[in-house]
């Protein structure tokens, strides 16, 4: 039986990235990915709506950001992060005691974007170079995880914006063509939200890596992950709402259906990555480049010499290379 070529090269480049993925232990990185959005969660929400709402309606923000997560993990995770958010109240306080909140919260906020980063150095085998893997490469991170923050902020306003002229433009319409606004406003609704995602994500995959990805391969990768991602989250919201994970825990419920939701939610966003990564191999001669302070990372097996005998023992080793 002759298999047409573009289906073996689909189920070469498929087999190849579900090696990838399982080799660059994905879901260790998905848990700690998880385990940090607990305690990061709250400060970067609390950035994005200070932020956002200096140039938008405060309740319209709150029901936009609230809302969704309500969507995702239930209205009672979403209420309970809610106060949470409100608790945190540093703005409110005295000028000395909000300067500690804030440099505390943004230092919390950002660790999470740090743990994302680590996990995109492990999949495109790129890594900082020895001499600027110190404080000078800490606070570089920190500020781009912040930047990273003010670009979600920033996404959110631009969504708001749309989502109000898309509702208006379609009250317009519905007056002179109701059936044509109600397809042109259901496909706006589904276009809208992945295109949003796609561009986030490629500007996760661009900028949070030590690597230097080129826009047309970095847009092929996030559109890709956008779609899995599209896909993947109205299983994951059903399959959560079959575990019955919040009522079985009780007061942790809500803490837990966070931890599943952002594990399953950053296999996901792995899996695009290591997508990419294998991508960017196979459409670039010289494969994924590091970026200009970064060295990339080569897995080797080496044998083991054991006194006078020499095992046959495959360790991996890590060697870095500067190109």
């Amino acid at each position: 039986m002759n298999v047409p070529k573009p289906v073996k090269r689909t189920w070469k480049f498929l087999l190849e990235t579900v090696t990838k993925f399982a080799a660059d232990n994905a879901f260790t990185w998905a848990a700690a990915i998880s385990y940090y959005t607990i305690f990061s969660l709250p400060p970067i929400l609390l950035v994005i709506l200070y932020i956002t709402t200096m140039f938008y309606d405060e309740q319209s923000i709150r029901e936009a950001i609230f809302g969704q997560i309500g969507s995702l993990i239930g209205n009672k995770g979403a209420n309970q992060l809610s106060q949470t958010v409100d608790s945190l109240g540093v703005f409110k306080e005295q000028w000395w005691a909000s300067a500690i909140g804030i440099g505390g919260m943004l230092l919390t906020s950002t660790t999470v974007f740090m743990t994302l980063q680590n996990a995109l150095n492990s999949i495109f085998k790129v890594k900082a170079q020895p001499n600027e893997a110190g404080w000078f490469k800490m606070i570089r991170d920190r500020l781009l995880s912040f930047t990273v923050l003010l670009g979600i902020a920033f996404i959110l306003l631009v969504s708001l914006v749309i989502d109000a002229i898309i509702s208006g433009f379609g009250d317009l319409l519905s007056q002179r063509f109701p059936d044509v606004s109600l397809l042109l406003v259901g496909l706006a609704s589904i276009i809208v939200p992945l295109a949003i995602i796609t561009l986030l994500f490629a500007l996760l995959f661009k900028y949070l890596p030590d690597a230097a990805i080129p826009w047309r391969l970095t847009w092929r990768g996030a559109i890709i992950t956008a779609v899995l991602f599209a896909l993947g989250k109205n299983a994951i919201g059903f399959y959560i709402g079959q575990s019955q994970t919040a009522s079985l825990y009780d007061a942790a419920g809500s803490i837990l259906v966070i931890m599943l939701w952002v594990f399953y939610a950053s296999l996901i966003f792995l899996f695009g990555a290591v997508i990419t990564a294998v991508y960017v191999e196979r459409s670039s001669y010289r494969g994924i480049e590091p970026a200009d302070y970064a060295v990339k990372v080569e897995d080797k097996e080496v044998e083991v010499e054991k006194g006078n005998d020499t095992e046959d023992k495959p360790v991996e080793e890590d060697t870095s290379t500067s190109l």
